[in-house]
C-alpha cells in the first residue's frame, strides 16, 4: 500500500504541464481553425416600386391568398343580392322566416332588460 501512496504523492507535487512543442503545435492548429475577416462590402439594393396588386397581393399573404378572399368576396355579394331558391329553403328550414330581409341577425336587449 506504501508504493501506491508513494506515487500518489508523487503525482500531486509535481504540476503537469504540457511540453512546449505540444502548446506551440496546438496553437498553431487553432489559429489555422479561427475564421478569417472578410473585407466587408455594403449590399446596395436598388428598390424598384412595385405596383398595387403586387402591393396588395403581398399585403394579404400572396396571389392565392388575394385570390381566396376575393372569391369569398364575390360569393357573399351573389347570395346577398341573388338569393337563390336553395339558399331561401335553407334559410326557412332554418331559421322559419320567409326571406333573408326579415331575419334579426342582432336581435336587441330589450327583452332582456325587462323585469317580471
Amino acid at each position: 500500500m506504501d508504493d501506491l501512496d508513494d506515487l500518489f504523492a508523487q503525482a500531486r507535487a509535481g504540476a503537469m504541464q504540457p511540453s512546449d512543442d505540444l502548446t506551440r503545435r496546438v496553437l498553431a492548429d487553432a489559429e489555422r481553425l479561427q475564421p478569417k475577416p472578410t473585407a466587408f462590402a455594403p449590399r446596395v439594393t436598388v428598390r424598384q416600386s412595385e405596383g398595387f396588386w403586387a402591393g396588395l397581393s403581398r399585403f394579404f399573404g400572396g396571389g392565392f391568398s388575394l385570390a381566396g378572399i376575393g372569391s369569398a368576396a364575390v360569393l357573399g355579394l351573389f347570395f346577398g343580392f341573388v338569393q337563390p331558391s336553395a339558399l331561401m329553403s335553407m334559410t326557412t328550414g332554418m331559421t322559419g322566416a320567409d326571406t333573408l330581409d326579415t331575419l334579426e341577425l342582432m336581435p336587441g336587449v330589450d327583452a332582456l332588460l325587462t323585469e317580471e
